[in-house]
């Protein structure tokens, strides 16, 4: 197993930091990475200020997975921190984004959203049948002002935030459900969170990425952590060429892969391919965590307290995503030009 040794050479603390002093210096907006995976809770929150306004992105939290290799009582702890950064964040903004309804992406507290406007997935139509309770349970009666916002547009002066139309949280007819991705836009600057994209593993959502071309991306990485269970290796395989593709086709000069990948010390050896394309174009890849500065919790908790689930591994790499998705192919799991692409890498 090459992991382990090559995983926790990050960058030495507070190398990253200082990268990130300077994009807020020189940034039209100031964004604010409130609570993520790489800090040792689920969570994807973002806050944005832009002048016009202030926004805060999913505010959900849940503990770590049992494989996150921190003690309960560290889970416990950093749980109580970072809800209280979340719930200090929505009280001081004036607009909250739901890109679904999943409790790591919102807190089911009404009073956390009163007097707010909120810009939600939409609670009716494409969304499934969990959700939609929850949602119900958030929305019934919450005085709050809140707007669908699906495929819409909505402008807060120079300020203006887009979505997606519904996307699958993962791959096509997952129990999981629909996302909306969101992108924040101010003086020219683009600021793309992805939300649960899975990846992405499909194609149609990486064409909206490049599209977007966003300065800043958010991206929450494919969830090797539940490989053999609710991912395939195959759809691993798809969602790696698309953050290649992700890395060839844009000119984000912060691309940020934290959430889902977050979860398993062995992401730097899975993505391996990813983080050789990314050294090969000139790109760094960031966790919030090595942005500000520090180690990603779960490869800390890996050198301090050892392996949970997973103690032998290798690395993921070209040949061995070509046998999969030979493989894939052969059982007409996936067509023909998700090998060709993986033979170009």
């Amino acid at each position: 197993m090459s992991g382990p040794d090559r995983m926790v050479c990050a960058l030495k603390k507070g190398e990253k930091s200082i990268i990130y002093l300077l994009i807020l210096y020189y940034s039209a907006m100031r964004v604010e990475y409130v609570a993520f995976d790489s800090l040792g809770v689920k969570s994807s929150c973002v806050r944005v200020k832009t002048g016009d306004c202030d926004i805060v992105i999913d505010p959900g939290i849940a503990s770590e997975t049992g494989s996150f290799p921190l003690t309960s009582s560290e889970k416990m702890v950093l749980r109580r921190r970072y809800e209280g950064a979340i719930r200090d964040a929505c009280s001081e903004s004036e607009i909250i984004v739901l890109t679904h309804y999943h409790y790591d992406h919102h807190i089911p507290d009404q009073d956390l959203y009163r007097g707010k406007v909120l810009l939600v997935k939409d609670p009716e139509n494409y969304i499934n049948r969990s959700q939609r309770v929850r949602a119900r349970a958030l929305l019934e009666g919450l005085e709050a002002e809140v707007k669908v916002a699906d495929g819409k547009t909505f402008r807060f002066g120079s300020t203006k935030i887009s979505f997606s139309k519904p996307m699958w949280h993962g791959t096509e007819g997952t129990n999981l459900g629909y996302v909306l991705s969101v992108e924040v836009e101010h003086k020219g600057e683009k600021l793309l969170h992805t939300s649960d994209v899975d990846g992405p593993v499909l194609k149609e959502t990486t064409d909206m990425i490049v599209e977007a071309d966003p300065d800043i991306l958010i991206l929450d990485g494919p969830p090797t952590y539940l490989l053999g269970y609710i991912m395939a290796y195959y759809n691993l395989a798809r969602s790696i060429l698309n953050i290649c593709r992700i890395l060839e086709e844009t000119e984000t000069h912060l691309f940020i892969l934290d959430h889902h990948a977050l979860r398993d010390y062995r992401y730097m050896d899975l993505l391996h391919e990813v983080y050789r394309k990314a050294e090969a174009s000139g790109v760094s890849l960031y966790t919030v965590a090595e942005l500000m500065g520090e180690k990603p919790k779960v490869l800390e908790g890996y050198l301090r307290n050892g392996p949970t689930r997973w103690r032998t591994w290798k690395s993921f790499r070209k040949e061995d995503i070509i046998k999969v998705l030979e493989n894939a192919v052969e059982n007409g799991l996936v067509k023909g030009e998700w090998l060709e692409k993986a033979r170009e890498l």
